[in-house]
């Protein structure tokens, strides 16, 4: 993935938008412990709302899309992720704004291209969490992006667990994480 012209969080436009970015980082800081990473706007490729990047088996960032989150007014942005929700493509959260930061900050924690002891130690629990959760029948609330492969799942778990409904799930994974001190 192309990223450019990165660019700190504080030149987000909308006010509104930029304290939902920040209490997100605050949010996820409380809630798994872990400190802020690297975060910053950039250009990315078209449809992109954000991405981590993983360098050498270690996080290296999270950028958020400039087209996307700095020029947008809260609603506009809303509008958009609320119809991933309705299409079932993302899992759904009581915070839209909020939930591409959380997700990628989720990649920033954990996933299967980081090489650390404690990333592959987790990853082994974290895998068999997955392959639980792909056959549960009953599972709700979880979108398809979700099912797209185990490190989308983790985000995703981890976005709901902070900003949306908890479950079986996204306890399960809260505590892996807590347990390999991520």
């Amino acid at each position: 993935a192309s990223i450019r012209n990165e660019e700190d969080l504080k030149n987000i436009k909308d006010r509104v938008v930029y304290n939902e970015m920040k209490s997100a980082i605050s949010r996820f800081y409380k809630e798994l412990g872990i400190p802020q990473r690297k975060v910053k706007l950039a250009d990315l490729a078209p449809g992109t709302f954000g991405v981590h990047v993983t360098q050498n088996g270690k996080s290296e960032g999270v950028y958020l899309n400039k087209k996307h989150f700095k020029n947008k007014t809260k609603a506009e942005i809303e509008k958009v992720h609320k119809e991933g929700y309705k299409s079932g493509w993302s899992t759904k959260t009581n915070k839209p704004i909020a939930h591409t930061i959380t997700h990628e900050l989720a990649h920033s924690v954990w996933n299967s291209h980081l090489d650390s002891t404690k990333a592959k130690g987790a990853g082994v629990e974290i895998n068999k969490v997955y392959k639980t959760w792909l056959k549960d029948k009953k599972k709700t609330g979880y979108g398809q992006y979700a099912k797209t492969n185990v490190n989308e799942f983790f985000a995703e778990t981890i976005t709901k667990g902070i900003h949306g409904k908890s479950d079986k799930y996204t306890k399960q994974l809260k505590s892996i994480v807590k347990k390999y001190k991520l």
